[in-house]
């Protein structure tokens, strides 16, 4: 049944006209046009009124009291500014730590007393740069069994060819083929087997191959560093024993480092992930975790921030005084309420209103609180005065991709109660409709 032919009362005549307004205003907002300009978004007054959008003004930041971003100042100011924003804001207490990823454990697979130590605390070194030099007599025990198995492999594998040629010729039967077959694959695999544990603990092909060759036992072995980076500890000296999987040193990326700050709860309420954090003297931190639960001895909130880059002013386990700026804001960027920001994939965008609707610009947050965040765009659009959706945002973004103003915000996830359904007029025919 069409909409011409709803028998509706005449008290229902103004509302078939609003819907028949509404159809063109969909056809118009997802027309051709629109889809030519991928951020311009098409929405006249009367769509405005009927989707409920609400704009409001965003500010533009003077600079007197600039929380400086990493990602929006000159390299060579960051370090001066993060030192003029360590003077202001609330302060925490703070750990250096260096991120799990980056360590690496240095061990050995058998055991054995350390001959040679070939490294030093604090020193630098590259993958397979030698450690440490180790006499295992478990190392020769393995090679011996080795040689053990790798005989026996050979020779069960040579019996299964000459029990398959003798199988061919009718002379055995086909249940002891089978059985020297077996044999041959349990021996190989345990062969196989005990190669693996050789290189494991730190022979190479060659030294294996030797071992086949001329049957000379390997009493020392080297262990090396699995990557580059810096010896933080190193927990072996020569005559130590050492057992397999013992820890012989470990070695420290050259990555961003962390700090872990514990704030009170008034401190943590004012604080987001993604703000930045100060040390007098250093690169910012920018937060990139926040504990959802307290701390059982002090009940402070743990808040874990990284370095915006590698910055030799921090130390591990270094204690440093944390400071937080609180509604200060970069130099030239631009203050906007916290619901103007609209996710589309891994970008941010506003909604900035013109003559023609609404225009979707990116922006990247810098700072933000939970009801205002400062952002930074790079189109130079966001101007002193300029109005940025922040409700109904819903509506437009259903525009922008296609649905239309007012169809995305009658499929916006809310519950529709009967007096709704009757004050809207698509509503209003839907419910009709579905009585008939």
């Amino acid at each position: 049944m069409t909409l011409h032919h709803l028998p509706l009362r005449s008290s229902a005549a103004p509302a078939i006209m609003r819907v028949k307004a509404l159809i063109c205003l969909l056809a118009l907002a997802s027309s051709p046009l629109m889809a030519a300009d991928a951020r311009q978004i098409h929405l006249n007054a009367e769509q405005l009124r009927r989707s409920g959008i609400q704009t409001a003004p965003v500010s533009v930041a003077d600079g007197k009291s600039a929380m400086q971003s990493a990602s929006v100042a000159a390299p060579n100011q960051a370090t001066n500014q993060a030192t003029n924003q360590a003077a202001s804001g609330q302060f925490m207490s703070g750990t250096v730590i260096v991120p799990v990823n980056a360590l690496s454990l240095v061990s050995s697979h058998v055991s054995g007393v350390v001959q040679q130590v070939h490294v030093s605390p604090l020193q630098s070194v590259q993958a397979a740069t030698p450690v440490a030099s180790i006499f295992s007599q478990q190392l020769m025990e393995m090679q011996r069994d080795y040689l053990q198995l790798a005989t026996q492999a050979r020779l069960s594998k040579d019996k299964a060819q000459r029990d398959e040629a003798l199988f061919k010729e009718g002379i055995i039967a086909q249940a002891r083929l089978q059985e020297s077959q077996g044999q041959a694959i349990q021996t190989e695999i345990a062969a196989k087997e005990r190669y693996h544990s050789l290189r494991a603990a730190g022979l190479g092909d060659g030294q294996i191959k030797q071992l086949l060759s001329n049957h000379a036992l390997v009493s020392t072995f080297t262990v090396a560093a699995g990557g580059s980076g810096t010896i933080v500890e190193l927990e072996i000296h020569p005559g130590q024993r050492v057992e397999a999987g013992m820890p012989l040193a470990k070695i420290s990326k050259d990555v961003p480092l962390w700090v872990e700050v514990q704030a009170t709860r008034q401190q943590a309420e004012k604080i987001r992930t993604g703000d930045l954090l100060y040390v007098k003297g250093c690169a910012p931190l920018r937060v990139m975790a926040i504990s959802p639960q307290l701390t059982g001895g002090n009940q402070a909130t743990l808040i874990r921030a990284q370095q915006e880059k590698r910055d030799a002013c921090l130390k591990p386990n270094q204690f440093v005084e944390v400071s937080h700026s609180i509604g200060s804001n970069a130099a030239g960027s631009i203050g906007i309420p916290a619901t103007a920001l609209v996710q589309q994939g891994a970008d941010t965008f506003v909604f900035l209103k013109n003559t023609q609707g609404f225009e979707a610009v990116k922006v990247q947050q810098v700072s933000g609180s939970a009801d205002k965040v400062w952002v930074t765009e790079a189109s130079g659009k966001l101007k002193a005065g300029a109005e940025v959706a922040v409700k109904g945002i819903v509506a437009i973004k259903g525009a922008w991709i296609g649905l239309g103003a007012e169809e995305a915000a009658a499929t916006a996830p809310t519950a529709p109660s009967a007096t709704s359904a009757a004050a809207h007029p698509v509503n209003a025919v839907k419910a009709q409709s579905g009585s008939k």
